[in-house]
């Protein structure tokens, strides 16, 4: 009777062994899952909250969701300011110095450092070099769209303005889009297009989805077919 117990016993205590030893696996388990339900809330209440922020930044419509956010805004900000300064102080004394006759300036002349043995055409050299290097700054600021925001086939792009910290708005619709072939000495050949007539660079990586850019692309034509 004693044998017959044990029998009986035996399986029930080692399936209640086996349960006590999975129990702390379906703990973590469930604990994970929880931690990780959590923080994907978090990061969409984060998105969410921080694409507000930039629909009322740029003071765009209501309806419009952005799909693309380029990198380096603080980089293309102080570039604009450095360019836009570095012109009016080149102007105002260019300015200056024709007021006070150019040619009237005796060359070599000395300052606290060191000794300009440079003439005129140096110096025009070196102010043409540097209007060139601005320019192309200016170029560069003025074709790199910060954001684009989307309602349906509807887009408006954010860029830099011309005055600093002040911000310009670009509409479009929906096949306006096209790629430029590779050409010129301008980094990002791969990422250059076309809106209308304007040209800008549009980095791939950016967008929200991988499909938003061909979306922009297709003109109403392919998307019937």
């Amino acid at each position: 009777m004693i044998l017959q117990h044990l029998v009986h016993q035996l399986p029930n205590k080692a399936w209640a062994m086996f349960c006590m030893s999975k129990r702390p696996s379906i703990i973590i388990s469930t604990v994970i899952q929880r931690n990780l339900s959590t923080s994907s809330v978090l990061c969409r209440k984060a998105v969410i909250k921080r694409e507000e922020y930039f629909l009322k930044k740029d003071n765009i419509p209501a309806g419009f969701n952005i799909i693309y956010r380029a990198p380096m805004e603080n980089y293309l900000t102080a570039c604009n300011i450095v360019t836009s300064f570095s012109f009016l102080a080149m102007g105002g004394i260019c300015a200056f110095t024709y007021l006070k006759d150019f040619h009237h300036i005796v060359v070599p002349f000395e300052i606290e450092y060191a000794t300009l043995t440079a003439n005129e055409t140096d110096l025009l050299y070196f102010l043409g070099f540097f209007f060139l290097i601005n320019s192309v700054i200016r170029v560069m600021v003025n074709r790199y769209p910060l954001r684009i925001y989307r309602n349906d086939k509807q887009y408006l792009a954010v860029f830099e303005g011309q005055i600093p910290l002040v911000k310009k708005q670009f509409g479009f619709q929906q096949g306006d889009v096209t790629p430029v072939p590779p050409g010129g000495v301008l980094p990002w050949q791969e990422s250059r297009y076309k809106i209308n007539d304007k040209k800008v660079l549009l980095l791939e990586d950016y967008f929200r989805t991988p499909s938003e850019l061909n979306v922009m692309m297709m003109s109403e034509k392919s998307e019937n077919e």
